[in-house]
């Protein structure tokens, strides 16, 4: 789902170092960039948890959305390694990986749902794998055997 690339691209560079750099070389080494892959790994295992009880995994494709909130948790992992500080911008982290949890469990009940562009280009809402519309009709009031006199 997630490069170390793609994390690159949502963080500072200098915010990244410090978020990883436990050898304080000052860089992205080796060792920082298996953190970041170790802490991808775990949102992207968190994510995949709310996502499977509603979607077979893996998905046809990733929509933006998914991916949003996905980085969202990515950061919090990121970030939770050094500790979020309440009163700075680390709350804004916090707030967004609530959010972001928040949006997870109502896709997991089925509150929200996923949109995919098929091969046809058009959008529309992904079918969950194993959920079936559930529909009950009314007993009849009138039947045959009932109208049988009139």
């Amino acid at each position: 789902m997630f490069t170390i690339a793609d994390v690159r691209a949502n963080l500072a560079e200098d915010v990244l170092i410090y978020l990883v750099d436990d050898e304080n070389e000052k860089a992205i080494t080796p060792a920082a960039e298996a953190r970041i892959q170790e802490d991808i790994r775990k949102a992207v295992a968190e994510v995949n948890s709310y996502v499977a009880q509603r979607y077979t995994l893996p998905l046809p494709e990733i929509p933006d959305v998914l991916r949003d909130k996905a980085m969202d948790v990515v950061k919090y992992k990121l970030f939770s390694r050094r500790g979020i500080r309440p009163g700075t911008a680390d709350e804004t982290i916090r707030q967004n990986y609530e959010d972001a949890l928040r949006w997870l469990r109502d896709l997991a009940l089925g509150k929200t749902s996923l949109t995919f562009s098929g091969n046809s280009g058009s959008d529309g809402p992904a079918v969950p794998q194993g959920v079936l519309p559930r529909i009950r009709a009314a007993r009849r009031v009138f039947s045959r055997e009932k109208l049988e006199d009139f």
